[in-house]
């Protein structure tokens, strides 16, 4: 799921470099330096992709504190609406 979460960061931002970002970097801020648009983009191709509409589900948007938080919260939240996703 990181791994992919990376790859989907690279591709929003067109920014290859991203495709390596640290698990635990801030993804807005002083980390990755994400800005309000690459933020609803990674998050639209999340939902795409993984039907998890994080905005609508995590309020507080604490599940974008960095790659890792990230990953954990769509984990969990598609795994509880698909059980077997995650033996996939």
């Amino acid at each position: 799921m990181l791994d992919e979460l990376r790859q989907i960061l690279a591709d929003v931002t067109r920014r290859p470099d991203l495709a390596d970002a640290p698990a635990d970097a801030p993804l807005f801020g002083t980390g990755i330096g994400l800005d309000s648009l690459a933020g609803t983009l990674l998050l639209r191709e999340v939902a795409y992709r993984y039907g998890v509409d994080v905005a609508a589900e995590d309020i507080n948007l604490d599940a974008l504190a960095s790659l890792a938080t990230l990953a954990a919260f769509v984990q969990a939240r598609s795994q509880a609406a698909d059980p077997g996703r995650a033996s996939r």
